[in-house]
């Protein structure tokens, strides 16, 4: 069954079955058991006189309407009329007699006793006896005529429920359907490569409106990525094309020399160069890695203090050698953090690495770890030259490198890494100043990630 069609008959029998539910609480908070009540009192005298004037006849009948009628009983009703429906015996007033509809069966309708001016409710049954008409009743104060017409309303109201509740379906799935093929549309418009396309999200608020914008953000993310994809093979082009070629320069070179020495430093210049490549290339896989979440699985509890305490002992003698002084500023205990203990730790490495290419003119690099209510911070200061706020952006970009000659070793790939290590662990890489130098910290929240 096609998606519409399923819409269309859900919304169809909900908006029937809430018609019906207010029709139905209507009809029991004003029907009561009173008409029934009368009508079986009406139905048993009237069986009663048709028994009478089965065993009497028309005298014996018309005797007992005169008789029940001189009895007086202030409720009931009772009339025997001839063929042409004149009055022959009973309290009915000749002129409400004349609303009386002669033929068999139950009848309510307002009626006027003899001798009494106004017409009350009643619910009579009226009976063919030969050549007469007997109409037998009882006379209501609560209004059964209203009640009976409010029924038959009610019912045509059922009707009119079915037919709105298909209309208000067809227009539901009709809404529906044009709110998913816009979508669609934006959709398959992407797909051709139209990456300016984006779905309305409409001022309503509604679920469509979330789905909207919920798409548009992910289209967003994919235009993002593809440009990045684009910019990743034109720096790699870039950025590979010159040790490629020294590598093939020192190899042809060393193929070529028959000076064992000379040899020799060819090859380890060809191992150096070869060394730089695989980092480029491995750097980018965990770029790849982290930012896919593939790692989340293998994300357990650590201690960030003993984390920062290991990095600090690795770093604090190479610090030294360059003549660079190393601080760990950090708590005691920490609380145990959720996350994958080797990618922080990579983080950190890279963040250090920067600050010892790019701040070690300050002299100072310190490794630091922030416990806060939400989440903790592992960052490292220095007191180079810092990043302006308006090259923080080219400085997290892939091959992302505030050096346009390239003269300083590297691939750009640092901050790029860590920033993808902090998305994988739904946190953030935040950049600032620390007046004068850089501050890099990678903020990550302390709920538990799924």
């Amino acid at each position: 069954m096609p998606t519409t069609l399923r819409i269309a008959l859900l919304t169809g029998l909900l908006a029937l079955a809430s018609n019906l539910a207010v029709i139905g609480f209507i009809y029991w908070h004003t029907h009561d058991t009173t008409i029934d009540d009368l009508k079986r009192e009406t139905v048993d005298e009237t069986r009663a006189l048709t028994e009478i004037y089965q065993f009497g006849g028309d005298e014996a009948v018309r005797s007992e309407v005169a008789a029940t009628a001189a009895a007086g009983k202030p409720d009931e009703l009772i009339a025997l009329a001839n063929a042409r429906h004149q009055p022959i015996a009973g309290n009915i007033d000749p002129g409400s007699l004349a609303k009386v509809a002669f033929r068999p069966g139950t009848q309510i309708l307002a009626l006027a006793r003899t001798g009494d001016r106004r017409s009350h409710d009643a619910v009579i049954q009226v009976r063919s006896l030969g050549g007469l008409w007997l109409i037998s009743g009882r006379q209501s104060e609560g209004g059964l005529a209203l009640r009976e017409l409010l029924e038959r309303s009610l019912l045509i109201g059922s009707a009119l429920a079915l037919v709105l509740g298909a209309f208000s379906a067809g227009l539901t799935a009709r809404f529906v359907v044009r709110r998913i093929r816009d979508i669609a549309d934006v959709t398959e418009g992407f797909s051709r490569g139209d990456f300016s396309r984006r779905a309305a999200v409409g001022r309503g608020g509604d679920a469509f409106a979330a789905l909207a914008g919920q798409i548009n953000r992910m289209l967003d993310r994919i235009a993002t990525l593809m440009d990045e994809l684009k910019a990743l093979s034109d720096s790699l082009a870039h950025d590979l094309r010159s040790p490629v070629g020294r590598l093939r320069v020192a190899a042809d070179a060393a193929l070529q020399t028959n000076d064992p020495a000379e040899r020799q430093q060819l090859l380890g210049s060809i191992l150096r160069q070869s060394d730089a490549l695989m980092r480029i290339l491995t750097t980018v896989l965990e770029i790849g890695k982290s930012e896919s979440l593939i790692a989340r699985n293998q994300f357990e509890l650590f201690d960030p203090c003993a984390l920062v305490a290991e990095v600090a002992e690795m770093y604090e003698p190479l610090t030294e050698d360059r003549g660079l002084r190393f601080a760990l500023r950090a708590p005691t205990s920490v609380q145990p953090l959720f996350g994958h203990r080797q990618l922080i730790a990579q983080a950190l490495s890279n963040l250090i690495e920067n600050a010892l290419t790019y701040g070690a003119a300050g002299g100072e690099i310190t490794l630091t770890l922030d416990d806060r209510p939400d989440s903790v911070s592992i960052g490292v200061a220095d007191r180079g030259p810092g990043i302006a706020r308006d090259q923080q952006a080219t400085a997290r970009a892939r091959f992302g490198r505030l050096d346009p000659s390239r003269s300083v070793h590297g691939a750009g790939l640092g901050l790029t890494l860590v920033e993808a290590i902090a998305h994988a662990h739904g946190g953030k890489l935040v950049l600032g100043d620390n007046g004068p130098g850089l501050v890099a910290e990678v903020v990550i929240p302390r709920q538990p990630l799924g």
